[in-house]
């Protein structure tokens, strides 16, 4: 899957995130479970990958910080 500025989104297996968010991996996995962390690809065998971004926002919800915020102010 790749975001839509064409570079290709690195993914993150369920340890790597688990390292980023400072969790085990089974919290990562019941997160994705329950809809809070997106899987980006699943496996036939249930092995999740997460992008790299979908971790970040996370984290950042976390930490009391809004996620991806986008501000526009327009001159006359």
């Amino acid at each position: 899957m790749q975001p839509s500025h064409g570079k290709p989104s690195e993914l993150l297996s369920a340890a790597d995130a688990a390292k980023l968010l400072d969790l085990s991996a089974d919290m990562v996995r019941l997160l994705a479970r329950q809809g809070r962390l997106p899987t980006a690809v699943r496996s036939t065998r249930g092995v999740r990958l997460f992008r790299r971004e979908d971790v970040e926002a996370l984290l950042s919800e976390r930490m009391g910080r809004p996620g991806f915020v986008h501000s526009v102010q327009f001159y006359e």
